[in-house]
């Protein structure tokens, strides 16, 4: 059994990744604030007291944070006291160390112990706030993870069982029909469901997602027959660019059963997927009848995208409907996650 397997049941330290460009850029504003407002707190403001000052804290900050990002890894095998005395402990030290240079630097004959003192307890102060801060903000965004987390296996199993029990009707009407075609759509359906059940996660590759759907519509081609026309329009250079699990096909789905199935002509579907270096856009189409007739509502499918949509992305991702007098269109932007 490994360490990382002996502490699993333990609570560890775990902070956010401060080795981004980012977090070092939020991290070195927010001392440098700090530094602005003690200096203006005082009761006569200096440049030059505010330069050494931030010098000496932008020295800290940067080799704190280059030091906490080669402890990150090893907090797993730790508890979590160990972890917290470790960095709070390797902080205070490389504070300590910069505030000697320091005050060699100004002045090496006569020491002022008491105020290296004073600050080293400052910065005591701070980095046990900082490290506590860290912590609560991790322990905020893995609950916040598992939120999601969990609100993605209710969707997605609700969804699942909607695509199954639709293609179910499609094979019992072939049952009498057609014997022959049910039993290669019940493969079909088969090898769909075994290759999509392989995906654990949220997101799968377009080109998988693109597979299913010509799976489900030769399953659909073979109850419509020529009723059903398809037209496809593909762009794509990415075949594996991540896409939310079941965002394609419930469309589709939702366009051969209200828009096609609900004519007695039948209609055509135009399926477009393009891409750029920044979103993957997926668009349905489909012909209304004369009459209005179909897309009354779109039930569990389109809602359940839309959910999923905003689970995953927040506000980056689109959901766009557009019906004129003969047309119904639905369509996707996505950006990689």
């Amino acid at each position: 059994m490994t360490r990382a397997e002996q502490g699993a049941g333990h609570q560890r330290l775990v902070f956010p990744d401060i080795c981004t460009s980012s977090a070092l850029f939020y991290l070195v504003l927010v001392s440098e604030l700090c530094v602005v407002a003690w200096e203006l707190a005082g009761q006569s403001f200096r440049w030059a007291e505010l330069g050494y000052r931030s010098l000496a804290v932008q020295w800290i900050v940067l080799l704190s944070a280059a030091a906490l990002c080669r402890l990150r890894a090893l907090l797993p095998y730790w508890s979590l006291r160990t972890g917290w005395l470790v960095c709070f402990a390797t902080v205070q030290l490389i504070g300590l160390a910069v505030l000697l240079v320091s005050q060699r630097q100004v002045d090496a004959a006569a020491w002022n112990w008491a105020g290296v003192a004073q600050q080293s307890l400052a910065i005591g102060i701070v980095s046990a706030m900082v490290l506590r801060f860290f912590q609560l903000q991790q322990r905020v965004i893995d609950q916040s993870q598992a939120e999601i987390s969990s609100q993605m296996d209710a969707l997605q199993a609700r969804i699942k069982p909607h695509f199954l029990f639709n293609s179910l009707n499609t094979i019992a009407e072939l049952v009498v029909t057609r014997p022959v075609a049910a039993e290669q759509a019940v493969e079909n359906l088969s090898a769909l469901f075994r290759a999509n059940l392989k995906t654990t996660s949220s997101f799968s590759p377009l080109a998988q997602e693109l597979e299913l759907v010509r799976g489900y519509l030769q399953l659909e081609q073979w109850r419509l027959t020529d009723r059903l026309s398809v037209l496809w329009q593909e762009s794509v250079h990415d075949p594996d660019w991540p896409v939310p699990v079941l965002c394609l096909q419930p469309l589709v789905e939702n366009a051969v059963v209200h828009g096609v199935a609900a004519q007695a002509a039948g209609g055509q579907i135009h399926i477009a997927v393009l891409q750029t270096p920044r979103v993957t856009t997926l668009s349905v189409t489909n012909a209304i009848g004369a009459d209005g007739s179909g897309h009354v509502g779109h039930g569990v499918g389109l809602d359940n995208v839309q959910r999923r949509l905003g689970v995953l992305y927040g506000d980056r991702a689109r959901c766009r409907i557009e019906r004129t007098q003969d047309q119904y269109r639905v369509t996707l932007t996505l950006p990689k996650p």
